[in-house]
């Protein structure tokens, strides 16, 4: 590493660089650095391996607690069990200057509570369609949403299901705690629904499938002032 970057501060900066803004690396392991002065937004994932209390536990959380593209939480794996000490940590955060509750308001949220909230969440999600007897007719769930504000409140149920399940199938005690065919069912449930989406913006015409039309355009000459143009 010093061969190729010349010494231990260039190849820090480097490395942080890339961690921010390139796809690898994935991870960096660190001892007692980055816990202030390091932002690094996209960053979703902090393993805890060791002791921490006071501000050091809550600016390592810091790090997983900026808002990103595409970034729905920021996941911390407590290897070290000490996340019990978080109450402790927010406590004296009030003694800082400038203190707002706001500032660390949800602050943590267990897993295991979005796992529990997943049940409930499909049922809100199923519920829009109660009305409709046959659940396999396809046409049936599509005229049902053409109403402009059924079919976003069937969006926003499907999204809030969508990322309930995600955050479930990321963790270990979900496949502990759940019977395979129940998984199974809540993946094809969202299959389901997401093609269903899919279907509505097509026919409403709230998006164009432009795969739908490709054959025709790679064969679509238009003869003009003599010329001939294939669009591809």
């Amino acid at each position: 590493m010093m061969a190729q970057f010349g010494n231990e501060e260039d190849y820090n900066k480097q490395l942080i660089n890339r961690f921010k803004h390139s796809p690898e690396p994935e991870i960096i392991i660190v001892v007692d650095k980055l816990l202030t002065g390091f932002d690094a937004p996209r960053n979703a994932v902090l393993y805890l391996c060791k002791t921490l209390r006071e501000h050091s536990l809550l600016q390592a959380i810091a790090r997983v607690n900026r808002l990103h593209e595409g970034k729905e939480f920021g996941y911390i794996v407590d290897y070290a069990n000490i996340l019990g000490e978080l109450d402790q940590a927010l406590n004296l955060y009030e003694e800082f200057e400038g203190y707002d509750e706001k500032d660390i308001e949800g602050t943590l949220t267990s897993i295991r509570s979005e796992i529990d909230q997943l049940p409930q969440d499909y049922s809100h999600l199923c519920d829009l369609f109660k009305q409709i007897k046959n659940k396999n007719d396809e046409e049936a769930y599509e005229l049902f949403l053409a109403d402009e504000a059924i079919r976003e409140e069937f969006y926003q149920r499907l999204t809030a299901y969508a990322k309930t399940l995600a955050i479930a199938l990321s963790s270990e005690c979900f496949f502990i705690a759940t019977p395979k065919e129940k998984i199974d069912m809540y993946r094809r449930e969202l299959k389901k629904f997401e093609t269903l989406r899919s279907s509505v913006r097509l026919r409403y015409a709230e998006k164009i499938n432009y795969w739908e039309y490709e054959p025709k355009i790679k064969n679509c000459w238009i003869h003009r002032s003599g010329q001939t143009m294939l669009f591809s």
